[in-house]
């Protein structure tokens, strides 16, 4: 029986989507972000990430945001899109705060100007899926 308490879903096909994928994908999205955001810059001794250029250190921003964002949206029952948003900036900009106070690495407007379009353009693509797709398989609600 599937209802609003059912943690898996049937999809078109009868694919099955289970609602803590998209949990567990949001996370590791989130950790995947922390990790790489406070990793020492190019040109210091240990573990580092390659110098990107700014055009393309935007759009991986914009990506990885985009991706955490519309994983967080998709986990939700009831998406609320504004709060997500919310969260997802406050988050990228707490990284771009660390990465200052540590001192390897400077806070940058532009990144978190990336992070705000790439959550953006998650978020709006998550709910474009929530919209498109069959009812309940993402989502969980039953039209």
């Amino acid at each position: 029986m599937n209802g609003p308490d059912d943690s898996t879903l049937q999809g078109a096909a009868g694919a099955v989507t289970p609602r803590p994928a998209w949990r567990i994908a949001a996370f590791v999205a989130a950790a995947a972000i922390g990790v790489v955001s406070l990793l020492p810059p190019r040109g210091t001794p240990g573990v580092e990430i390659a110098d990107l250029g700014e055009f393309r250190a935007f759009v991986g921003h914009a990506l990885a945001y985009a991706v955490l964002a519309a994983c967080a949206v998709l986990a939700q029952r009831l998406p609320r899109p504004a709060v997500t948003f919310a969260a997802v900036v406050a988050y990228g900009a707490a990284l771009e705060v660390v990465q200052g106070a540590m001192g390897l690495r400077s806070m940058q407007w532009g990144d978190v100007l990336a992070n705000a379009l790439g959550a953006a353009l998650g978020i709006g693509t998550a709910i474009l899926l929530l919209r498109l797709a069959p009812a309940g398989w993402i989502s969980g609600r039953d039209s």
